[in-house]
């Protein structure tokens, strides 16, 4: 037993006991949410799109690959190619729906990220303070929740996860551990004139784009206006036309005026942006030109507080053995094409990745990240089919759908109902504040300062530490500044919360140091804990409808807050309803009736119900969720026969039309 806990593995193997333990024993216990089904028809149907096959009898049709709902092309399949493959080896040796072996891959994904998780933490604590962190990770309800339900956001944190864990090795594989020797004072003198040369030009060179696009802007708006209604106009074999042909697939069906407000639209952010970039590249220049020996000077203190600065890496460094990071980054590589694969925004990891490489101080060469990428383009490809056409379009054409997220859907935010194209700023702050139990922000605001803090006394390596704050950074700014349309919570960036934990382990290191005695520490733990647990053990299987105290549990976010946006109650309460409702019965659903089909008995006929067009009859039944309280508009007189909820939380509930 002693040698089993001294084992340097062992917190991460109790980890993962853990997280089975806890998980197996309630797998078919989550019912289906909004758009599963169609997801997972999806994930039955794109390996057809590898059919060699159908490919050789004439049989071929991509379109069947993309399954029955036709927006779930533009998401990649990545995650759904390996997942399929596991469900369907466990259909023959568990008895249970498609749906909980569904249910149950995602949540072993889930625990798969939480062990990436671990890794990461690993970096800069020790092994019981990335232990804490990720059982503090592993246990919070929302995420829990949301593991089973959840086949598109959850999947993508973990493979974030595994390709910025996979992508930092690759990058310490690369980098040679020697740093360049310091330069005698006049070639730091004559590097330094090259550095203010340099800024000169390109700070220079963009002052005068960005005045050209500002004093000639009439008439760069009239060219672009011209050039696309030349390309609308052109014949499809030209050269122009086939390019706005591949750029625009439906342009016979949309006005040329539509397609030029849309540039111009575009057209004014680029000038807006060149702007903005030329101001921030004026100010180093100027100050290189005015006050270089003080730019120098602030750069040296810098380098005593933060250790050596990075130095420009070299294409090839000689005497680096390949055999040692090619195989580190081909597998970062596979990661990263994948993670894009499942989201459009996977490139980001690969950006954080690069800023690594480019921080560090030793020699490395540019190749290994050239491979990388190559690798993670090539991977990206490979996995997702609706790119295979015209890759590098369909792409731009993914991401500006999915940057522009133009669904405007109702939603429920401190007691007002918004579009999801109006919501506050306060909105993704406040959901986060209010959905992760009560130590997390409190344990990371302690571990940032004290990562600050041991940066500038070089007892911490800052380098590697810096893409994991902009990690989460970088998308928290985005939402912030460009207030994109959002909607069921931040689902959409779970991705983020990773680097909240990081920093959490830094904070439990510091801690379990100061207090020394493990009991003490199992108990700090235990604490921190200890909300989370309750929040797990009362809301199940609702776990994703949690909130703290700051808005009194979910009980009291009720009303307030969105609670089951998904619609998982519908399995309860439609097991309730066939045991009670007459036979003959006719059900009206309002949200997603093919789910409650999913669970209704023979003798139960379900029907769509739509407010604008109300078929109700007396007698019949109406199922009614409580998202963006559309129970209350909905029939209210009529008089409840079953509610399904928790904490005092209704989430959904069945009326009789009198």
């Amino acid at each position: 037993m002693k040698r089993l806990l001294r084992h340097p593995n062992f917190p991460l193997i109790l980890l993962v006991l853990i997280g089975l333990a806890a998980g197996l024993p309630v797998y078919n216990d989550y019912g289906l949410s909004w758009d599963e089904p169609l997801f997972y028809d999806y994930a039955a149907a794109i390996p057809s799109a590898y059919s060699i096959r159908a490919r050789l009898d004439g049989t071929f049709n991509m379109e069947e690959a993309y399954g029955p709902a036709t927006d779930h092309k533009v998401y990649g399949p990545a995650y759904l190619l390996l997942a399929q493959p596991v469900v369907s080896g466990l259909e023959a040796v568990l008895p249970a729906a498609q749906a909980d072996l569904w249910h149950l891959v995602n949540y072993l994904t889930f625990l798969v990220g939480t062990g990436l998780l671990y890794a990461l933490c690993r970096r800069w604590v020790g092994r019981w303070a990335a232990f804490a962190a990720s059982l503090l990770f592993l246990t919070q309800p929302a995420l829990w929740g949301l593991a089973w339900i959840n086949p598109k956001d959850m999947p993508f944190l973990v493979f974030f996860l595994a390709a910025m864990v996979t992508g930092l090795r690759m990058v310490d594989k690369l980098s040679t551990g020697e740093t360049p020797a310091p330069l005698a004072p006049e070639q730091t003198a004559r590097r330094w004139r090259r550095i203010r040369r340099g800024w000169q030009i390109v700070g220079g060179g963009l002052v005068l784009l960005a005045l050209a696009a500002v004093v000639f802007w009439a008439q760069w708006q009239a060219l672009f206006s011209g050039l696309i209604e030349q390309a609308y106009q052109a014949e499809p074999g030209s050269l122009l036309g086939g390019i706005f042909t591949r750029l625009a697939p439906n342009a016979g069906q949309i006005a040329v005026e539509a397609y030029i407000n849309k540039a111009l639209i575009w057209l004014n952010r680029l000038k807006m942006g060149l702007v903005i970039l030329a101001v921030v590249a004026a100010i180093p220049a100027l100050a290189l030109t005015f006050w270089l020996d003080g730019v120098r000077r602030l750069f040296g203190w810098l380098e005593g507080r933060l250790g050596r600065l990075p130095t420009w890496p070299a294409w090839w460094v000689k005497g680096r053995s390949t055999r040692g990071w090619l195989l580190p980054a081909i597998l970062a590589g596979l990661l990263l094409g994948m993670l894009t694969s499942i989201r459009v925004l996977g490139p980001l990891a690969g950006v954080l990745v690069g800023l690594y490489f480019l921080l560090r101080a030793e020699r490395r060469p540019l190749a290994g990240l050239l491979v990388y990428a190559l690798v993670g383009g090539l991977a990206g490809l490979a996995t997702w089919p609706y790119l295979w056409e015209a890759p590098l379009g369909r792409f731009i054409e993914v991401f500006r759908h999915m940057s522009s997220n133009p669904q405007s859907l109702p939603v429920l935010f401190n007691g007002t109902v918004y579009q999801s194209l109006d919501l506050p700023a306060s909105y993704l702050p406040g959901i986060l504040a209010l959905t992760l139990s009560e130590p997390v922000w409190l344990l990371f605001l302690g571990g940032l300062g004290l990562a600050i803090w041991q940066a500038f006394h070089q007892r911490l390596v800052w380098r590697d530490l810096l893409p994991v704050l902009l990690w989460f950074l970088l998308p928290f700014a985005y939402v912030m500044l460009r207030r994109p349309p959002m909607y069921d919570g931040y689902r959409h960036f779970l991705f983020i919360l990773p680097p909240v934990f990081v920093f959490i382990a830094l904070a439990f290191q510091a801690l379990f140091e100061r207090l020394r005695r493990p009991w003490v520490s199992g108990l700090l733990l235990a604490g921190a804990l200890l909300p989370g647990l309750i929040g797990l053990a009362s809301l199940h299987p609702y776990q994703y409808t949690y909130y703290n105290t700051l808005a009194g549990g979910t009980g009291g976010a009720f009303r307030s807050y969105e609670t089951d946006y998904w619609l998982t109650c519908y399995r309860e309460l439609m097991g309730e309803l066939n045991q009670t409702a007459p036979a003959g019965s006719t059900l009206f659903v309002h949200r997603q009736p093919s789910i409650a089909q999913e669970y209704a008995g023979p003798g139960l006929t379900v029907l769509r119900y739509d407010p604008d067009d109300d078929q109700t009859f007396s007698g019949s039944l109406l199922l009614l969720t409580t998202r963006a309280n559309v129970d209350l508009v909905n029939h209210p007189e009529a008089p409840e026969l079953l509610a399904v909820g928790r904490e005092g939380a209704v989430f959904c509930l069945v009326r009789r039309i009198p």
